[in-house]
């Protein structure tokens, strides 16, 4: 037990009996020698004695009355000792109390939020039914496939679209009379008709390709259709116009003095900047229409919407219960701090009676060194007159000559007592650990009970 063993006191292996009551201070008074000597002659005691003989009586006698007030100050110090204890003892405390604070507070925090807590689950659970219903619907076996943030994409987009400018703005520069303001002016709407279009017939013609539902699917087709054809008569135009252009400026067109066949001449191109303006806007065209399809949402129609949708409001449900189980566990905090503050107290206290017990200890220490230094001052004593005795004895001694002598005062257990109460604190202190663990414990299976019901939809 804490401070249930008496510490080691410097003054105990050298403790001394007061003068004139060490062992030849009292051989010499009581003359133990000469008494010993003539009970000898006359062998006694007898060899059949229970009794101690006058002469270890004397001794006994001798040291008693110093015994007794080393006693007295011992029995002091241990009723000074006890009624210490019995003051600091720690109070108990009553742990039921907040626990029935915090399930009342519960249940009203429960009642409170149960409503907003079942239709936020509801709508999570009518997405994911949803969500499921449309894959099983269009036979989708894979998550939906969509950015995180659409603003990347539309920079990429935005990237083609002034690169696209730029370079179709020096080309235009090159004929126009209005110079490179006019081909900037020019290559900007160009550009912008050309990533319009080609976003148009990813998102709204390539998407609807795959579709499971054949009308839609043939709409979509027929808008991919009708967007690449506008685009292309959109570049065919400009690289025409292009051509057109450098006709008016007056510019021969060197087409080197090969005669055979050439391509371009069935689109009636005749200048490289045309050709180079129209791959350039057909290239532009094709990136954009890539990003239209799955750049910016799931490849397949209104997946991406529905993935979102169920995502939004499984976080939706997320971000109100976490909210929600924080309203549950604050009377459970306060619970918890009410019966932290107690079991503080209580140790507190307990701390305070062990070193009460240590300082008792250490003074009682000293008393009984001083006890024990009479004790063994007599026992001396009377060991040197029964050695002087038995050995010029014609008869045995008696057998009680073999055994220690009896002792002055009484036993040295003087904080025995005060031991057996810090025993019983301590096991108050254990008590009211475990009061507390328990208290928590039920509290902390009550808001997982009361969060399972509030999740399953059903009332506490």
């Amino acid at each position: 037990m804490d401070g249930g063993q008496a510490k080691a006191s410097p003054q105990r292996a050298g403790a001394k009996p007061p003068q004139g009551l060490s062992a030849a201070a009292l051989e010499k008074r009581l003359s133990l020698k000469r008494r010993a000597r003539e009970d000898a002659a006359r062998n006694l005691p007898r060899h059949d004695a229970l009794e101690l003989s006058a002469a270890e009586h004397a001794v006994i006698e001798a040291v008693a009355n110093e015994r007794a007030l080393v006693d007295q100050t011992r029995t002091e110090a241990k009723v000074e000792a006890e009624r210490r204890l019995r003051a600091l003892a720690p109070t108990p405390q009553d742990f039921t109390g907040p626990a029935l604070d915090a399930r009342l507070g519960l249940k009203q925090a429960e009642g409170r939020i149960t409503h907003d807590w079942r239709a936020a689950a509801t709508r999570a659970r009518q997405a994911q039914a949803d969500l499921e219903a449309f894959k099983r619907q269009h036979g989708l076996r894979r998550a939906a496939v969509y950015p995180r943030s659409t603003l990347l994409q539309a920079g990429l987009l935005l990237c083609a679209a002034v690169f696209e400018s730029l370079f179709s703005a020096a080309l235009f520069a090159e004929d126009d009379a209005r110079g490179l303001l006019g081909g900037a002016i020019t290559a900007i709407g160009l550009s912008g008709a050309n990533v319009t279009l080609g976003y148009l017939a990813g998102f709204l013609g390539l998407r609807y390709l795959q579709h499971v539902k054949l009308p839609i699917k043939a709409a979509g087709a027929a808008v991919f259709a009708g967007l690449g054809v506008l685009a292309l008569m959109l570049n065919l135009f400009a690289a025409d116009w292009r051509d057109r252009l450098a006709a008016l400026a007056g510019r021969q067109i060197d087409m080197g003095s090969d005669a055979g066949f050439h391509i371009w001449s069935l689109l009636q191109l005749d200048s490289p900047q045309a050709i180079i303006l129209l791959m350039l806007g057909a290239g532009v065209w094709v990136f954009a229409a890539l990003k239209g399809y799955s750049g910016f949402d799931d490849p397949y129609p209104d997946y991406g919407k529905m993935a979102r949708s169920t995502q939004e409001a499984a976080d939706s449900l997320s971000d109100f219960r976490a909210e929600a189980r924080g309203e549950l566990e604050a009377p459970i905090d306060a619970a918890k701090a009410a019966l932290a503050a107690r079991l503080e107290k209580m140790r507190a206290e307990f701390e305070a009676m062990n070193k009460a017990f240590d300082t008792a200890s250490l003074k009682m220490e000293q008393l009984d060194g001083k006890a024990r230094a009479l004790d063994d001052a007599a026992a001396s004593a009377i060991h040197f007159y029964r050695q002087e005795n038995a050995a010029l004895r014609t008869a045995p001694a008696p057998p009680y000559f073999s055994t220690a002598p009896p002792e002055a005062g009484p036993s040295l257990d003087a904080l025995s007592g005060a031991a057996i109460m810090i025993d019983e604190a301590r096991n108050r202190l254990t008590e009211a650990q475990r009061h507390s663990t328990q208290a928590l414990e039920e509290l902390l299976a009550q808001l997982d009970g009361a969060t399972a019901r509030l999740d399953a939809g059903e009332s506490g």
